[in-house]
């Protein structure tokens, strides 16, 4: 797993930073085989005249079932300059598929980049406009051929430039996606007027309030000295979806329990009350990086900040999706 890692020109040599988050990519990949429990699938869709690739881990409960029982599909999507297999070994979602019955489907990236509707800082993806929205709705119908998938209850989550592409898709497919959940993302600056959800879609953020990265506070995102284009506060992004999906407006918060101390962080649970037909909650990272609670310490703290212990991000969010159904 890594952060975003973009070129800001065409045959621009990538930083110090950037190469090592790839080295980390291909070597964390192997921590992705197949689960004996399930099975691994390699897939492919063509959209737009462009050959799109995904993977997909399909639990025995999902291999088993008969045609009469379908299955909620979770859709993880990588950070900018991953791959779907590191992602997949990286969250632990296979496993978690694996005990709680859903198929979970790791997509491809363009030259593992997404059109996350960020301005268009050199990666293909946003240069070309590349339909990625298309691409994640058009996997549940594929796999339908196959699987019986629960239309109502299909997610996308995804970490950092995969968490920005997240919230794009619940702007613009709120009414086929049943929730969405955003690890070390935001809401861009260019997507904010643009995105006008058709219906109320629940939200789950989780970012570190020392991201070195994707800015807490918001303002230019950063990998090294290459600057990669502009995102609202996390603040701000919870707080536009709490009042899209018509919640009160001041969260009630909850200190979570400190369970490492020796993490030096800890978390907050802020959910907002009332919302209409949708859930929208906040965790707070206090202290935490450009990381994914409860996995690796991918690379020194100097580089991306604290991994938090007190919570694992894979089960947090299918917590949270498991609740989530479109009406």
């Amino acid at each position: 797993m890594r952060a975003d890692r973009h070129r800001s020109r065409p045959g621009a040599r990538p930083g110090a930073l950037a190469a090592a988050l790839l080295s980390l990519v291909l070597g964390v990949s192997a921590a992705a085989a197949a689960d004996p429990a399930g099975r691994d699938l390699d897939r492919t869709l063509t959209l737009d005249g462009l050959e799109r690739s995904y993977l997909v881990h399909v639990p025995a409960q999902a291999l088993a079932r008969d045609r009469t029982q379908a299955a909620p599909l979770v859709i993880a999507l990588h950070s900018g300059g991953g791959r779907a297999r590191a992602f997949a070994g990286f969250t632990g979602f296979n496993k978690l598929a694996d005990a709680e019955g859903f198929i979970v489907v790791y997509p491809e990236g363009i030259e593992g980049n997404w059109n996350d509707g960020r301005s268009r800082v050199g990666n293909r993806a946003l240069v070309e406009d590349i339909n990625d929205v298309g691409f994640i709705l058009a996997i549940a119908p594929a796999l339908a051929k196959d699987f019986t998938i629960d239309a109502k209850r299909v997610y996308v989550v995804g970490m950092s430039s995969g968490g920005v592409m997240a919230l794009r898709t619940a702007c613009e497919a709120a009414d086929k996606i049943a929730a969405v959940a955003a690890v070390a993302a935001a809401l861009p600056v260019r997507m904010k007027p643009r995105c006008n959800p058709s219906a109320p879609i629940s939200i789950l953020i989780m970012n570190g309030s020392e991201d070195p990265v994707m800015p807490w506070r918001g303002g230019e995102i950063r990998l090294g000295l290459e600057r990669l284009g502009r995102v609202i506060s996390t603040d701000d992004t919870a707080a536009f979806w709490a009042d899209h999906d018509g919640c009160v407006t001041t969260p009630a918060v909850e200190d979570l329990p400190n369970k490492d101390q020796g993490d030096n962080s800890v978390v907050r649970r802020s959910v907002f009350p009332q919302c209409q037909g949708a859930e929208v909650v906040l965790y707070t990272v206090d202290r935490g990086g450009h990381t994914w609670p409860g996995g690796p310490q991918y690379l020194p703290q100097a580089s991306v900040g604290r991994v938090n212990r007190d919570i694992d991000a894979s089960a947090v969010i299918w917590d949270f999706f498991k609740r989530q159904a479109r009406e």
